[in-house]
This record gives C-alpha cells, structure tokens and sequence, in this order.
C-alpha cells in the first residue's frame, strides 16, 4: 500500500464491487460515502476524546479509522492512525491533538478523491 500523501490504491475496495468485469460504481459509490460519513463521525468524536482526555477512546477510534483506511487503499491515512493509535497512551494531549488534525486534514484530501468514481 502506497504511503505517500494523497495516493488511494482502489484494488482492494474495486475488487470487492466487481464481478467478472463489470464493476457496480454504485455499491464503489455506496462504499465510498459510507467511509467518509463513518469517518467523519470518528474525527469528531477522536477531537472530542482529545479535549476530555479520554485516550482509551481515542485509541479505538484511531483502530476503526485505520481499519477503513486499509481497505480503501490509502496508505498515509493508514500510517498516521496506526501512529495515533500506537501514541494514544503516552502521548501528551497536546500532542494528540496536533495528530488527529493532522487525520483531519488527510481525510478531507480523501473526500476529495472521492469524486474521481
């Protein structure tokens, strides 16, 4: 999986929406909405994990969102939850903070990648 910012590698999600060699763009389309609403949800509730220093939460939270990233293909998104979740223990809030708006950030290059289906 390519780790550079921006890249989707859509095998993975294209295969799961194909038969034969007819791909279903609507489920792709279905797939791909679900991803950025379920993501959406998890960056605000990860921000607000962040402020009530609930880091068990936000541990989970960076879990689910690497869970997705990994299935869409995207690779820098997958490599900075997995660091979140990995520091979510240890880290200082601050810290944290600075890390999931940095997912925030990289979520909404996603969302705009979106359009490209």
């Amino acid at each position: 999986m390519d780790s550079s910012p921006g890249s989707i590698d859509t095998r993975n999600i294209v295969a799961v929406c194909q038969s034969g060699d007819t791909v279903d763009l609507a489920l792709l389309r279905e797939m791909l909405g679900y991803f950025i609403d379920e993501n959406q949800r998890r960056i605000v509730s990860a921000q607000e994990a962040v402020v009530n220093g609930d880091r068990e939460a936000l541990r989970q939270l960076a879990h689910a969102m690497r869970g997705s990233a990994a299935m869409l293909g995207a690779g820098h998104l997958h490599d900075l939850t997995w660091s979140l979740e990995m520091d979510a223990e240890s880290s200082e809030l601050p810290v944290l903070a600075r890390a999931v708006n940095k997912v925030r950030v990289v979520l909404s290059g996603q969302y705009a990648n979106q359009g490209r289906f």
